[in-house]
């Protein structure tokens, strides 16, 4: 066994549950499941905690919190509870690889865990050795660029981002939404986790509201406080499923039809100008706004340099 770990029977008394240096979950609450306690109850704590001795009567939780939250809920007669204990010069990014390892042995980690685990060691050594030594070990590139991305997602909302950490709301949408509004994104949030949205249709919902909001110019917010959306919202005898698909239906008109007349409006203009078959003409993407981008195509060198010449000459004298 690691000479800096050792194990004993540890009064919890000398315990503190309020310190939460070493969690990587997000807020404080822990929830017992039923078939967690009723594991516990039955056979008692069959894999031990690990604390962290801080003084001599004094120890701080590195992992196992629910078994001792249980344990001492279930057992309030037992005043002590056998623990893996790391003495006091075990090197604090260490404990939290050790942390990383207990975590490791059972289960993946959720992108809100990687992102709280990834703020906490960034501290303490340099994101080359981050990249290097804790990337591939919680299942991402070598790449610093991803300590980055992974703790962006924690500028998000309280209720945000405990919903990408229970998996209610996907990680790529997470980053995604970070780009609207505070009220955008919560209006965003109240839709997709009462009619638990699929992944393809967050990021389908997302894309159509952005299209729709950059058209209107109205939030994203204000979109889905629509009449109609509540009313399809509200409908008494619709279930989740019917309301999703309706929802995302009556989106879907609206956006394409809007889609829809702009792209006939634009072939009619660029028909009007009659243009040669070396030269087009482009809107923007789900037409932003009016501007266009007029493409030449040439020949060779010499033509464009002799086209460019009128075209300098031309601006030259509009400005003049």
């Amino acid at each position: 066994m690691n000479q800096y770990i050792y194990q004993k029977s540890l009064d919890i008394s000398l315990i503190d549950f309020t310190d939460f240096s070493y969690s990587i979950s997000p807020g404080s609450e822990i929830i017992l499941d039923e078939s967690f306690v009723k594991s516990i109850a039955r056979h008692g704590i069959l894999h031990p905690p690990i604390v962290r001795q801080v003084a001599p009567d004094s120890y701080v939780i590195i992992a196992g919190r629910k078994r001792l939250l249980t344990f001492r809920t279930l057992f309030p007669e037992e005043h002590s509870c056998t623990c893996l204990i790391t003495s006091t010069p075990v090197p604090e990014i260490d404990i939290f690889s050790i942390l990383l390892e207990e975590i490791l042995i059972s289960r993946q980690l959720t992108p809100i865990e990687k992102a709280i685990f990834l703020q906490k060691i960034h501290p303490l050594i340099d994101e080359k050795q981050i990249a290097k030594e804790f990337l591939p070990r919680i299942g991402l590139p070598s790449d610093p660029f991803h300590i980055r991305q992974g703790v962006m997602l924690l500028n998000l909302e309280e209720s945000l981002i405990r919903a990408i950490h229970q998996g209610n709301i996907n990680e790529i949408v997470g980053r995604d939404i970070l780009s609207i509004s505070a009220n955008d994104r919560l209006a965003f949030f109240h839709i997709i986790t009462s009619l638990q949205f699929s992944f393809s249709n967050q990021k389908k919902l997302l894309n159509i509201c952005r299209e729709l909001s950059s058209r209107e110019n109205r939030t994203i917010a204000a979109i889905l406080e629509d009449k109609e959306v509540q009313d399809i919202l509200n409908h008494q005898e619709a279930n989740p499923p019917q309301k999703t698909k309706n929802l995302m239906i009556w989106l879907s008109r609206k956006h394409m039809s809007r889609s829809s007349q702009a792209e006939d409006e634009f072939k009619r203009f660029i028909s009007s100008m009659q243009l040669p078959h070396n030269v087009s003409v482009d809107h923007t993407p789900f037409f932003e706004n009016d501007s266009t981008t007029l493409s030449i195509t040439f020949s060779n060198r010499e033509s464009v340099q002799n086209a460019w010449k009128t075209i300098k000459d031309t601006i030259r004298n509009k400005d003049n």
